[in-house]
């Protein structure tokens, strides 16, 4: 049997090693690539097309749940799994409502990570311990509030979100249109809906409201 192909995708090169190193004590997973971005990720599983993806939910630029969404457009057949320190249900909903199978937390053991992988790959949908309650909480809430975000965080399109997080990076509108090849008026129009999305006044109430989001540390 070939070996289960994995991409890594973490902005901390300490994380990626540790996890290269527990998944190559196994014979049957081999790391094919590794990305230290979520833009690297999208791209690297485009040209490698991995079975498996392995993606921390809070990367700059473009954080694994954007990612994960645009991989799943160039790499359709992926199983994803959300490596993450964020127990908040809304990240756990939202990354399986992208297709990921799976959400681990950080402070995971070894064991924890492997059994999780298996359980994916064979079709199932892990959770770390406790989370299953509050995503079960969660759901509860929205079908007694049918029609109603549990987030305006869900009304931005894909391009406002990217945008929305590297506003919360600090990247200046010139920075950001440079940066996707935009214009500086599209980037100065896509920030403005943003702000009216959120219902955001200044630029330190972006910034925290990111951060309460787990988008930017």
């Amino acid at each position: 049997m070939k070996p289960v192909r994995i991409l890594l995708a973490d902005d901390h090169a300490l994380v990626r090693h540790g996890l290269r190193r527990i998944l190559q004590s196994r014979e049957e997973f081999c790391v094919v690539a590794e990305a230290g971005s979520g833009a690297e990720a999208v791209e690297l599983a485009r040209q490698h097309q991995p079975d498996l993806a392995i993606l921390d939910v809070t990367m700059k630029g473009l954080n694994g749940l954007e990612a994960l969404s645009q991989i799943r457009k160039h790499a359709p057949a992926v199983t994803a799994i959300m490596l993450s320190m964020h127990s908040d249900e809304r990240y756990v909903i939202r990354a399986l409502k992208e297709g990921a199978r799976g959400y681990v937390l950080k402070d995971c053991v070894e064991d924890e990570l492997i059994k999780a992988l298996l359980v994916v790959l064979e079709g199932g949908v892990f959770l770390s311990p406790g989370l299953k309650a509050l995503v079960e909480r969660r759901e509860r809430e929205a079908l007694a509030h049918p029609g109603v975000p549990d987030d305006r965080y869900e009304l931005l399109t894909e391009r406002e979100r990217h945008i929305y997080q590297l506003l919360a990076e600090g990247n200046s509108n010139k920075d950001i249109a440079n940066r996707l090849k935009l214009s500086l008026h599209t980037v100065e129009t896509h920030r403005a809906r943003v702000m009216d999305k959120l219902g955001l006044h200044t630029a330190a109430e972006l910034v925290l409201s990111a951060v309460r989001r787990g988008l930017v540390q």
